[in-house]
């Protein structure tokens, strides 16, 4: 998992908004942002846990346009927050991450010179992609779902389960 000390601050590549990413990679992500039927009442909850902490939420993935992952969850993830959108969230999308082929096992997966800094970056202790990173008001590291949500079947409940752990 990405380190304790991660902070908001950390990220330091140009990122894309949820409204860019649409925009750039629509047609291939389009069904999946359309199909996506998020739990309404987890995002519910999520807006009343982030009113009654007087919190805010940011996020960033870590992606890139040729991982199938991220095509799904990316665009899921968009759909979310804004659902959510009576509250405060942050959220920006960085994309670029390139694999290094001829990587050797115990050596970082992701290309050094070809992938943003963050790719490669311990802090952030990359593993798959797309890994969102939730971040409180005040840029600390709240938890992280790597690839798939790993609590639950939705992006939404993990959400939830990290948000209600952490704050």
């Amino acid at each position: 998992m990405a380190t304790n000390d991660l902070k908001w601050e950390d990220l330091v590549s140009p990122t894309m908004s949820p409204e860019d990413y649409l925009e750039e990679f629509g047609e291939k992500i389009e069904i999946n942002y359309k199909t996506y039927e998020p739990k309404l009442e987890i995002l519910e909850k999520i807006k009343v846990l982030l009113t009654e902490k007087k919190e805010t939420l940011k996020i960033v993935a870590l992606g890139a346009n040729w991982c199938p992952d991220c095509n799904i969850n990316v665009p899921r993830m968009i759909k979310n927050v804004r659902l959510m959108k009576s509250i405060d969230v942050d959220f920006k999308i960085l994309y670029g991450i390139m694999v290094n082929a001829l990587h050797k096992p115990g050596d970082v997966v992701w290309h050094k010179q070809r992938s943003p800094p963050e790719a490669v970056q311990s802090k952030f202790d990359l593993k798959k992609i797309p890994t969102f990173y939730f971040f409180n008001k005040g840029g600390d590291l709240l938890g992280i779902i790597v690839e798939n949500p790993k609590y639950s079947s939705t992006l939404e409940e993990d959400l939830l389960e990290i948000l209600e752990k952490n704050l």
